[in-house]
């Protein structure tokens, strides 16, 4: 005989609970909990059926694994949570009575809360950490970005602030020393920036450095959660960076350079130490000298002597312009072991990666590294030095300069007149009687120097670092109307998919005349086809969703992003948005219906609603419903009447000239 299941003990309403369980169940009030789910990363779920998992109750409710309910009853930052509730009732207690040396003893044993294991619970691998890491970079420079000192409506402390400018300066310090910075595009609301660090690629959103005021309608209570989180995410991620390239983290700071702002300047990257190299180095040859026995390290050996003898033979027989046999066999040297090609896959022997194809790669990444090393910049005063500098000395600079009494200390040197000066970044022209002349504190101009200077504005830097090449600089003179910045996020080569303006940027004076021939026609032939049969135009996925229902403000906000994201104009966007908005009419893909509010306030509406006045409401909705079908109906009707009179008078004419 079949078991009877018992309702509510299994399915759905035992896989999920709601929030107000949950809250019994861990004993927490609402914030602790809401701060708990996002340090463990849990968040709410979305069940097939919400009435099953609420066990039968129509009820609005937010649900979530009952597993992850479960563990949370065993964290550890959960009990210091109570230990914190009873130490803040303890210290309110002594306080109310006087007792200040009893307060003052459990202030200094407030309970202090750790968050190192639930970094290791949720990256246990450093690439999911580096993965995660975007959003903590955006928040952190946020947060860098407001004010330090307190105001009567601010209730962040300045610490915070501080804390959270130093995190992003010790990683742009090892961005600068690495040199993996790989793209830049100033947008509309701030800097994007991408690494490559181990294979993956981070980018994230930095604002730009204005007077910056802290909003009182902002939860902070939440953003801080979060912001608790990604420090301490950032700070175990720069320590191993920082290790990694044998570097002592954290850099030591100089207060006064920072207090004068030198910026980056004020951190001291020191390696460190060597400790007892000799002694291990002596015991390392004592052990050697103690092993008899064949080991592993010495068949490698000879499988390597003998791998070097086979190339070597090969270099000279096959390819006399190759590299010399001595240099292939310390590539080989200093590989830790030999790849053999596969003998399933005769093709794949073409595919290995040889010494000439890593040699290549290298130099290109090289190159990339030391793109501004050969040259010295001068930062005018009305560029933001910190974003400049940054990204010149992440592509191999040097030698920068600055005026230190307008941009702060740390500067290369700071004598404008100095001859070795090859670029100046100037963001202000001042017109003279040749034309542009530079002039910083009214007492130098590019004609005074006597040396050949090259004035360019801050994008040409950004430009140059994108396309991995120096870029002319005429077209970036102060005072110009610049090309495009394109957005290098874009798909294909990296440049953003409306970069097709300059890919003609290297062919000669007639060929280029002729391409642009060629495809003024093809312009014109596709034109004559649209023309002549109407084709379905393609549009970004955000840009499709929001036009199939555009009263939906979550769906415009992405597409709004999307199309910054695509570096797509403001006036084209919005044609599109409205062309694509008529054509989902048309089809009928479209949700809209002529709605005043979209579904999701109508939603929330109804659930506010009495069961009284919901009943009143669905019956004006259905009366509603069976009037405009009717009206419907009768249009219907009009319209096949109206065809069949057409019909009727033109048979009715012909017959007339028929008789006449």
């Amino acid at each position: 005989m079949a078991k009877i299941k018992e309702r509510g003990k299994s399915g759905a309403a035992k896989n999920y609970t709601t929030r107000n369980q949950a809250l019994k169940k861990l004993q927490c009030s609402l914030s602790d909990f809401r701060r708990l789910c996002i340090l463990k990363g849990i968040f709410p779920r979305v069940p097939t059926s919400a009435k099953r998992a609420n066990k039968g109750s129509s009820a609005p409710a937010s649900f979530y694994y009952a597993k992850d309910i479960q563990y949370l009853l065993h964290e550890p930052v959960l009990a210091k949570l109570r230990e914190h509730k009873a130490f803040a009732k303890k210290l309110s207690r002594a306080i109310g009575r006087g007792e200040w040396s009893l307060a003052k003893g459990l202030e200094e044993r407030r309970p202090v809360y750790r968050l190192d294991h639930i970094l290791k619970e949720r990256y246990p691998t450093f690439p999911d950490a580096l993965r995660d890491l975007p959003d903590a970079l955006s928040l952190l420079s946020l947060f860098a970005l407001l004010t330090t000192t307190p105001t009567p409506t601010s209730t962040l402390p300045p610490t915070l602030t501080i804390n959270c400018a130093r995190l992003m300066a010790e990683w742009k310090l090892y961005v600068m020393r690495s040199k993996c910075l790989r793209k830049v595009f100033f947008s509309i609301k701030g800097v994007y920036y991408q690494v490559e660090i181990g294979g993956e690629k981070v980018t994230w959103l930095e604002g730009y450095a204005f007077t910056q005021h802290v909003p009182t309608d902002v939860d902070f209570r939440i953003l801080l959660t979060f912001l608790e989180l990604h420090q301490t995410l950032l700070g175990f991620v720069l320590f191993k960076l920082y290790t990694d390239i044998n570097l002592v983290y954290p850099p030591p700071l100089d207060q006064a350079k920072d207090e004068a702002g030198a910026g980056y300047g004020a951190f001291t990257l020191s390696e460190k130490p060597k400790v007892l190299s000799a002694e291990v180095e002596a015991a390392n040859v004592a052990a050697e000298g103690e092993k008899k026995k064949v080991t592993a390290r010495e068949v490698k050996k000879g499988i390597r002597s003998i791998a070097n003898a086979s190339t070597s033979a090969m270099v000279v027989d096959e390819d006399e312009s190759a590299l010399p046999a001595a240099s292939t066999s310390n590539a080989v040297e200093e590989e830790d072991f030999v790849v053999q090609p596969s003998k399933s896959d005769p093709s794949s022997s073409s595919a290995l990666p040889t010494f000439s194809t890593l040699s290549s790669n290298s130099a290109s990444t090289s190159s990339l590294n030391s793109l501004f090393s050969p040259y010295t910049f001068y930062i005018s005063r009305s560029v933001p030095r910190q974003t400049v500098e940054f990204i010149l000395r992440s592509f191999g600079s040097s030698r920068i300069g600055w005026d230190v009494a307008t941009l702060g200390e740390g500067a290369d040197f700071t004598d404008p007149n100095d001859p070795s000066i090859t670029h100046v970044i100037v963001d202000r022209p001042v017109i003279g009687a040749n034309g542009f002349v530079w002039s910083e504190g009214g007492e130098t101009s590019s004609s005074s120097s006597g040396s050949k200077r090259a004035f360019v504005q801050p994008q040409w830097v950004v430009d140059c670092a994108n396309e991995a090449r120096l870029l002319p600089t005429g077209e970036y003179a102060p005072g110009a109307t610049l090309p495009p910045h394109l957005s290098p996020f874009g798909k294909g080569d990296g440049r953003g998919e409306f970069a097709a303006d300059s890919r003609n940027a290297g062919l000669p004076e007639g060929e280029e005349a002729a391409l642009e021939e060629v495809e003024e026609e093809d312009s014109e032939e596709e034109e004559d086809e649209d023309a002549e049969m109407t084709t379905t135009t393609t549009y970004p996925p955000a840009l499709l969703a929001a036009s199939q229902d555009p009263t939906n403000e979550l769906l415009l906000h992405a597409a709004e992003l999307e199309a910054e994201q695509l570096s797509t104009p403001l006036a084209e966007f919005e044609e599109s948005l409205a062309k694509a908005t008529k054509e989902a009419v048309k089809t009928g893909t479209s949700k809209a219906k002529g709605k005043s509010v979209n579904a999701e306030e109508e939603d929330l509406r109804r659930i506010m609603m009495t069961q009284k006045n919901k009943k009143l409401y669905e019956k004006m909705e259905h009366g509603n419903k069976i009037k405009s079908d009717e009206q419907i109906n009768l249009e219907r009707k009009r319209q096949v009447l109206k065809k069949e009179k057409a019909k009727k008078d033109k048979k009715e004419a012909g017959k007339g000239k028929s008789k006449a």
